[in-house]
């Protein structure tokens, strides 16, 4: 209890109300609202964080904020109408929340990273340049829940084992594991890398028609290291799963949203909540965005979140299509006054 009244002290310290001036969203309404939807589905089905204290927002302003977009934008789509891109509408239909982060910045803005998924292409079988695999869960826990594999770690393969053990050959012919997790696809030592550090990755494997999606399942139980620049040195592994989409978080078993360019990120989900609607402000303009995804850098972390930014062939495509978009930005928590005028 102590702990979580520290923490709440802490989280209202980091949001004070202050108006916000809306100008026109850049992302297009249809695939904020895309968002929004499913992000909803996965919250609906689960149990998870509200986020900020409920004095400041209410223990349902994320749900209902994300069902009065859905609303919004099925009503616009029937009119032709689009009010999630008036900036007046905005204003009048949505209170506003600073989020002051809690590291020193100019005006007070958040750090603004961005991520993407990498289309490259694999094997089905490993060759010379293509002998790093993502590895499926070992077979000791395929059929365990999250929980159950949680309450069995001690003797489970994924949790005995690093990143640099599996990188050394742990499953492969000759490991101490050897034959105890599959390999999915191989890849080249870099677009492994890019793998674990992004989290999911488009494969082409020559002779098939459609890209293979892939995206992190569960890790090894190691923390996250923020103080190591060398993403080789650390120790967490993530073991993968074939996807249908680019997905963000979810409590297993349930998938977490499919996620569009520009109008999802990922952050801290406990201190800002799941699901949670947000306004950016950065140097290329204003962006709306649902809070659907997270990763270990995010653990106590108020001062920064990731933009997802789509599927990029190449890191130099990927500089070339988000360079406009700003390093920083000036946050907001937006949450739908459902019974005002005019939005209803």
């Amino acid at each position: 209890m102590i702990l979580l009244l520290a923490f709440a002290a802490s989280a209202a310290e980091r949001f004070r109300a202050e108006p916000l001036p809306f100008t026109t969203p850049r992302a297009p309404s249809a695939d904020l609202a895309a968002v929004a939807v499913d992000t909803l589905r996965t919250l609906d089905a689960s149990t998870v964080s509200a986020g900020l204290p409920a004095a400041h927002t209410g223990p349902t302003a994320v749900a209902d904020t994300l069902r009065f977009i859905a609303r919004i934008a099925a009503e616009d789509a029937a009119t032709g109408a689009d009010r999630l891109a008036d900036p007046a509408f905005l204003g009048a239909c949505f209170d506003t929340l600073r989020w002051v982060p809690d590291v020193e910045r100019p005006g007070e803005a958040i750090r603004l990273t961005r991520y993407l998924v990498y289309a490259v292409e694999g094997r089905a079988a490993p060759d010379v340049t293509h002998d790093h695999a993502l590895w499926a869960l070992p077979d000791d826990e395929a059929s365990l829940t999250s929980e159950e594999a949680e309450a069995r770690r001690a003797t489970l393969l994924r949790y005995r084992y690093t990143r640099q053990d599996v990188s050394a050959g742990v499953y492969a012919a000759g490991g101490a594991a050897a034959g105890r997790a599959a390999p999915l696809v191989w890849l080249t030592h870099t677009n492994h890398e890019e793998a674990l550090l992004q989290g999911t990755i488009a494969v082409t494997v020559p002779g098939e028609a459609a890209p293979r999606l892939y995206n992190v399942h569960r890790n090894n139980g190691v923390a996250y290291d923020r103080t190591l620049t060398d993403t080789r040195l650390q120790r967490r592994y993530w073991y993968f799963r074939a996807r249908d989409a680019v997905r963000g978080w979810g409590p297993e078993p349930v998938p977490g949203p499919a996620l569009r360019p520009h109008v999802a990120v990922a952050g801290d989900l406990d201190a800002l909540g799941f699901g949670r609607l947000l306004a950016l402000r950065s140097a290329d303009g204003l962006r709306l965005v649902v809070l659907a995804d997270t990763g270990g850098a995010f653990a106590g972390n108020l001062h920064q979140l990731d933009l997802y930014t789509g599927i990029h062939p190449s890191r130099a495509a990927f500089d070339a299509a988000t360079a406009k978009v700003g390093e920083t930005a000036a946050a907001w928590v937006l949450t739908a006054r459902t019974g005002a005028p005019g939005c209803r």
